[in-house]
């Protein structure tokens, strides 16, 4: 029932959220791969302690990606209702949130794909350059 109720208040908004909260933790262990694939690699290395510290950002990171999309719908939230009290019809009353939750899913795309990269995989150029593009697109 709560699934329901969410699906219909929030519509698109709710499986984009899911995305990006699997992508946030699937980007956070890939980071962690990478952290310890360095360590086992060069282990008296400064490098391991860089790569500890950027695996600690990047809770920061995510924290500043929920602050963001929190915003956005307050955003979303004050232009539907004062668009209602304007007497003006707004079609996607998650606009703003939307948006922002799909240009911070490209981001943890493209550092799920750089990890993959650094852990050896190689990486189809296409995919790549695709995400880049729809990322400049949204940013535009």
């Amino acid at each position: 029932a709560l699934a329901a109720w969410l699906g219909s208040t929030m519509g698109l908004l709710l499986p984009t959220l899911i995305l990006l909260f699997i992508l946030m933790v699937t980007e956070y262990i890939s980071g962690m791969l990478v952290a310890r694939k360095e360590t086992s690699e060069h282990p008296n290395s400064s490098q391991t302690q860089k790569t500890h510290q950027k695996s600690i950002s990047s809770i920061y990171k995510k924290a500043g990606y929920v602050l963001t999309i929190a915003a956005a719908l307050s955003m979303d939230f004050l232009t539907q209702k004062y668009a209602a009290q304007l007497g003006l019809q707004l079609d996607n009353a998650r606009l703003f949130s939307l948006l922002a939750a799909i240009w911070f899913i490209l981001n943890e795309l493209l550092s799920i794909l750089r990890n993959a990269n650094h852990l050896g995989a190689a990486l189809p150029k296409f995919l790549v350059r695709s995400i880049k593009e729809i990322k400049n697109d949204i940013n535009q």
